[in-house]
């Protein structure tokens, strides 16, 4: 099975988001149960991407680990080559906006429902999240990896809070809703780009 799916760039980004690719790759999955989720991300991509199944290419943008109603699968997602004609706006401040920082215990809370998806808004609180607590640093966080046990609502007033960070190589950040922990998100700090 190969699946061609097609993205707009987010905001002025030159490249596909990580929150497009996982709203994409949920979307092929319509009506059934999803849990398990596991999704890794090699790089940017800045053409459209397909989505294979199996873990074999050496090539892949991403691999993804999930469970479809019940049942374990393999995908990657690899560059199709076509290329990205559009561009949709994002303001990602108005979404900051939303949110509480409590720096002292390295978290961030969503106040209110954004209207933005999920993995936005978990994606852009952690980015928010990581750039207060370490002003200093200078560089690009990039979303490298999704560990999620199931589905959540868009509208959970999730909180975001930093676990580890392994010298800006690796950050890891749990999602909890209510005190429980949903999953984490992983950033890797690239220096020099902005």
């Amino acid at each position: 099975m190969t699946k061609n799916l097609s993205f707009c760039f987010k905001g002025s980004r030159t490249y596909i988001h990580g929150t497009d690719i996982m709203s994409s790759l949920l979307a092929c999955f319509k009506g059934k149960e999803i849990t398990e989720i596991d999704v890794k991300f090699h790089g940017v991509s800045e053409s459209n991407l397909s989505l294979v199944v199996g873990d074999q290419l050496t090539d892949a943008k991403v691999n993804i680990s999930l469970c479809v109603d019940s049942e374990e699968k393999l995908f990657q997602m690899i560059e199709s080559g076509e290329e990205i004609d559009c561009r949709y706006e994002y303001d990602e401040d108005d979404l900051v906006d939303q949110c509480q920082l409590d720096l002292e215990n390295k978290q961030v809370h969503l106040s209110r429902v954004t209207g933005y998806s999920f993995y936005e808004n978990f994606v852009a609180m952690n980015k928010h999240l990581l750039q207060s607590l370490y002003p200093e640093e200078q560089g690009k966080w990039y979303f490298t990896r999704i560990e999620q046990e199931k589905q959540i609502s868009d509208e959970a007033l999730i909180t975001v809070k930093l676990i580890k960070n392994f010298n800006f190589r690796l950050t890891k950040s749990d999602i909890l809703l209510e005190g429980k922990k949903l999953g984490s998100v992983y950033f890797t700090m690239v220096k020099g780009q902005k």
